[in-house]
């Protein structure tokens, strides 16, 4: 820093005089020739020391240098006047306005040992003043003791955090502070540290004066002579409180769902660890149960994610409420949860618990306007029969709760080792199904539909076919759900649709019998709003009369939106698309939704024709439904008919169309070709007649 000194007298000659004098010591001199003059120059300049005049026209320099000390209080203030003044100056050096008096005529030397003396002291004077201020305004608590631990001196900060006052404190042991948080040894390692290094840093447990225990960083510097003795201690403390909280949240959120507040994966397998060690002193056996929510995926898409957060939330606190207070459950993402089931007396424990948990998922869950169903697949495995390790044990009642799921869903499972070669089985046929679709290695069967009256081929609906060289054929029963599963039935049913649309074109190029194709329809299809679109679009560019296509959905599938589903198939009847509702009778089975929906096909599912001939109860339900559909104005068409007696018999009973392996199998598309051109009617015509003639 530059210093500056401002000299003020009504005499030029004193100035210039003055400013010679000084010149040699390089000070940056600033002259004023009045009180005024010299107000306005220290508002501009940055002045450390000020030698002023006492006689002055207008205002004194005493007047002058009282104005100076309340403004610029580090500036040091000198008079220089005649010796005949000093009575008019002492009352402003007593009363520290003036730091000095110096006499005229100066004598040089002195002038310039007094003016450096000035300015030495105002930079002693500028830091203490600092000091005192870092020392007090410094956020955190300071202290200093003697080598003896008496405290000396504390700041503003200290008594802030701590709650004591300075007089409280100062001549007191600072172990004052010491929370029993601690032992003996801790407090000698921190001695141990002052006496070999002279420092010590830490966290420590402190006592507030009203009792309260708080966390700081505490630290401890020695302060030693040249002889090297420690003659004080000065101590720095910040009160950590916020940050431990911080570190709490951080490590809570870290080990926790931030949805549900459960415990997430990472300390579900640390108590997991735990438990397992716990049961192999004690002889306990324990459970693991891995627990996935039915068709979660269906409520989030179709009601939105907040219904879906508040039934998860929900789901979680159903499960708190159906096990003890020292189990484990976690969310491990997803809908997915996991229960750990510690210290059993044995497996059957586990079921008990399993079953406890499905009656409480019987009770509705309301979400605003909505009441919902909730349904879980669990796999349990059990320790040590099924796993000693927590991997081992996880993945097994993963294993087992796929099993509940491919068993139909809303179930449990208990894990069995031939499992794990079902579930290979089934990724291996999963990787091939991914690889089939993208080289759509699928073909389409038709089998043939005939009236029971005229004989005449009515139809063929397209079946799903997926050759497999390596393993044979696979049937629609088992590919299928793993394509819904997979997410990948939208994509085959839009395949489906496609290829059917461009065998129909094919057939009818060949100059074949127009004849309408059926295709399945799956639920997935129906949730989508362009579904109608699609297939008019697809017709259209196979250049097709919608007539030719009919197209079939289960009981099942419409009845899980009504109001959706009813709409898309009004649509697609007002597009000319004929509708058949397959299985009937293995579903609802309500005669509401019958005439609700007003089908032109019920398909009579083929478990009730098997039998119909030997089981009185099989043919009084083909009867009443046949009934129905002639109530209704609907044909009925019976799949599965294999025999020529079950031909017979539901042509006695006025079924319209018959689909099964009597007439034909599923046929490739050639085949197919080939049994339009050659099929005779009186086949089923001469049937017709046996039974007229013996009505």
């Amino acid at each position: 820093m530059q210093r500056t000194i401002l000299l003020v007298d009504d005499e030029e000659e004193i100035l210039l005089s003055l400013s010679r004098l000084l010149r040699r010591e390089k000070y940056n001199i600033i002259t004023a020739t009045s009180a005024a003059d010299a107000l306005e120059k220290m508002a501009e300049n940055d002045v450390q020391v000020v030698v002023s005049d006492q006689r002055m026209p207008a205002m004194t320099g005493v007047q002058l240098l009282i104005q100076l000390k309340e403004k610029y209080p580090y500036a040091i203030r000198i008079i220089l006047s005649g010796y005949s003044d000093f009575n008019a100056v002492s009352e402003a050096i007593n009363s520290g306005a003036v730091y000095k008096f110096l006499s005229k005529p100066w004598d040089d030397n002195v002038l310039r040992a007094q003016i450096q003396e000035a300015f030495r002291y105002q930079l002693l004077f500028r830091r203490k003043d600092h000091l005192s201020m870092a020392f007090e305004n410094t956020i955190e608590g300071l202290i200093i003791t003697d080598s003896e631990g008496t405290i000396e001196s504390v700041n503003s900060a200290f008594t802030k955090i701590t709650g004591y006052k300075t007089e409280e404190v100062v001549g007191q042991k600072s172990s004052l502070l010491r929370s029993n948080r601690h032992s003996p040894e801790f407090y000698d390692e921190i001695s141990d540290s002052l006496e070999k290094n002279g420092q010590w840093d830490g966290e420590i447990w402190s006592k507030r004066k009203d009792g309260e225990l708080f966390p700081e960083w505490r630290s401890i510097s020695a302060i030693r002579e040249v002889d090297g003795k420690t003659s004080h201690y000065v101590s720095f403390l910040v009160e950590i409180s916020n940050q431990k909280e911080k570190e709490r949240q951080i490590q809570y959120q870290a080990l926790h769902d931030p949805l549900t507040e459960l415990p997430n994966r990472k300390l579900f397998l640390d108590r997991l660890h735990i438990a397992i060690e716990q049961a192999k002193r004690s002889n306990y056996c324990m459970a693991v149960m891995f627990i996935d929510l039915d068709r979660f995926k269906q409520i989030n898409d179709s009601l939105g994610h907040d219904v879906g957060d508040e039934l998860l939330k929900q789901v979680a606190n159903r499960l708190a409420k159906s096990v003890r207070g020292e189990d484990t459950i976690s969310r491990i993402g997803g809908d997915e949860f996991m229960l750990l089931l510690a210290r059993l007396p044995g497996p059957k424990a586990a079921q008990s618990i399993v079953k406890k948990i499905k009656a409480v998922f019987q009770e509705v869950i309301t979400i605003g306007a909505h009441e919902l169903h909730a349904t879980l697949s669990i796999g349990v495995s059990i320790f040590p029969k099924d796993g000693s390790t927590p991997e081992e044990l996880i993945k097994n009642a993963d294993t087992a709760m796929y099993q509940a799921k491919a068993d139909g869903r809303n179930d449990y499972c208990f894990y069995s080792p031939d499992m794990n070669q079902d579930l290979t089985e089934k990724l291996l046929m999963k990787n091939a199904l991914y690889k089939a679709m993208k080289n759509e290695a699928f073909l389409l069967n038709y089998q043939p539909q005939v009236d029971l009256v005229t004989g005449r081929l009515m139809g063929l609906e397209a079946l799903a076919r997926w050759p497999r060289p390596e393993v044979g054929n696979v049937p629609p029963s088992r590919f299928i759900p793993l394509a819904e599963e997979e997410g990948l039935i939208l994509e085959f049913g839009k395949w489906v649709l496609k290829t059917a649309c461009q065998q129909i074109r094919e057939w009818q190029d060949m100059g074949l019998p127009k004849v309408r194709v059926a295709v399945n329809l799956s639920a997935r299809q129906f949730e989508e709003d362009d579904l109608v679109d699609y297939i008019m679009a697809t017709l259209k560019e196979n250049n097709l009369n919608p007539g030719v296509l009919e197209v079939e959905v289960t009981e099942s599938l419409i009845m899980r939106n009504p109001a959706k589903s009813a709409s898309i198939l009004a649509k697609l009847r007002g597009e000319g698309i004929a509708i058949a509702l397959d299985d009937f009778g293995t579903g609802y089975s309500s005669l509401s939704y019958l005439r609700e929906f007003s089908f032109d096909t019920l398909k009579l599912d083929r478990s009730f024709i098997i039998h119909m001939t030997d089981n009185p109860e099989d043919a009084a339900i083909v009867d009443t439904v046949i009934q129905m559909g002639m109530a209704l104005k609907q044909t009925v068409l019976a799949e599965g008919a294999e025999e020529e007696n079950q031909i017979t018999a539901l042509q006695a009973k006025g079924c319209g169309q018959v689909q099964g392996y009597w007439v034909s199998p599923p046929l490739n598309a050639n085949d197919a070709a080939a049994f339009m051109k050659s099929w005779e009617p009186s086949t089923v015509t001469n049937l017709w007649s046996k039974v007229e003639k013996n009505s």
